[in-house]
């Protein structure tokens, strides 16, 4: 995307697209005067499908079948915002370019692309970053890119932590909260993040000012799914949480697991916690099936040793509610995951103080903040 003279005054959008992307784009380049698309045609363009969005989705045709050194975008201007593609390789050439690689499989470096910027801003999240350098550490991840990248500023995004702005390769990093809303919707949010933060930027905000935007805008967008962010931003109210590390506290995973339905769920709630860093104790997989003489005493151990409890409800099984009972009576908080059972049948749940959520991504956030402020 180039932005060139000023607030929004003309955008040129550099795409791939098949036929049927293009007709979108062609409908909303008729809405938007302001907007200039460059489309490089191909056969098929790239479809993401998610079990949920907290996991790596299947993109259909394979990555592996798009040649990107068959395709090469360029782009020239003052101000460039720049996502990685799978479809082609990109080369721009600005003097304000901020560069999201936006591949959790095979990031490209920007210096690998052949492409130039007087000031570069590298905005990565964890994961991405961590492909990129070989390192693990964030003082050797911050090292890479501004000895190895030669960037201006870098920002990297630690999920549900928020994020760390980097504006030089001495200071230390200033602390982007991230802001605890009721829904919580992540496909997307790191385009509208990279987004935000260049709008500002481009226009003359400070780096921290305009990291601090994209947060909220981001934050919006998570709890709505709606891109009219400034209404958003007039009346934002959110609370802003500030997580230094991956809190430590022990989760006891509770739920049945006595069909292959609750198994994949309860396998996938334990994958989700441990690809984040977290703590589980999980009956089905520390303790497995038994007798009552042998797995009880051991799964109450681990819900006594557990600060928080995530619960699987639906089918109400009776073992989940007894755990559920147990910790509230210990005064622990308990994140509750149900899809199917009605109002009648969560009363006594919502009565004691239990945090309900349908949204499997909105249940998985809303434990990691209530255990980041234990």
């Amino acid at each position: 995307m180039l932005i060139e003279n000023g607030y929004f005054e003309v955008i040129d959008f550099y795409t791939c697209a098949d036929v049927e992307i293009k007709a979108h784009l062609d409908y909303y380049t008729k809405l938007n005067t302001n907007l200039n698309v460059h489309i490089t045609e191909i056969k098929k363009s790239p479809e993401f499908h998610y079990d949920h969005p907290l996991k790596t989705p299947r993109i259909i045709p394979r990555p592996d079948v798009y040649n990107a050194t068959t395709k090469t975008i360029s782009a020239e201007g003052n101000n460039i915002l720049a996502y990685g593609l799978l479809e082609a390789s990109i080369i721009v050439r600005g003097k304000k370019v901020v560069y999201d690689p936006q591949s959790p499989v095979n990031p490209i470096p920007f210096s690998a692309t052949g492409s130039t910027a007087e000031k570069l801003i590298i905005i990565v999240n964890l994961g991405e970053a961590e492909k990129l350098t070989g390192k693990t550490e964030i003082e050797d991840i911050k090292t890479y890119f501004f000895d190895s990248e030669m960037c201006f500023g870098l920002i990297l995004k630690m999920g549900a932590k928020g994020a760390l702005l980097f504006e030089s390769h001495n200071n230390d990093p200033v602390k982007i909260p991230v802001f605890e809303t009721n829904k919580v919707w992540p496909i997307g949010s790191g385009d509208v993040f990279s987004a935000y933060f260049s709008q500002n930027w481009f226009n003359g905000t400070s780096l921290e000012s305009s990291a601090l935007l994209a947060s909220k805008a981001t934050a919006i967008y998570c709890s709505t799914k709606d891109l009219s962010l400034q209404k958003g931003l007039d009346s934002f109210d959110f609370k802003s949480l500030l997580i230094d590390k991956i809190p430590s506290g022990q989760i006891y995973l509770a739920g049945p697991f006595f069909t292959f339905s609750e198994r994949w769920l309860v396998n996938e709630v334990w994958n989700t916690f441990k690809s984040i860093g977290l703590k589980v104790f999980s009956p089905f997989h520390d303790v497995g099936h038994g007798q009552a003489k042998d797995v009880v005493c051991k799964d109450l151990e681990g819900l006594d040793e557990s600060k928080i409890v995530f619960a699987i409800i639906d089918g109400l099984d009776s073992g989940t509610l007894f755990e559920v009972g147990y910790a509230i009576c210990q005064k622990k908080k308990v994140v509750v995951f149900v899809q199917k059972e009605g109002e009648e049948s969560l009363k006594m749940l919502e009565g004691t103080n239990c945090i309900i959520e349908r949204d499997f991504t909105t249940a998985i956030y809303k434990l990691y903040w209530e255990l980041a402020k234990e």
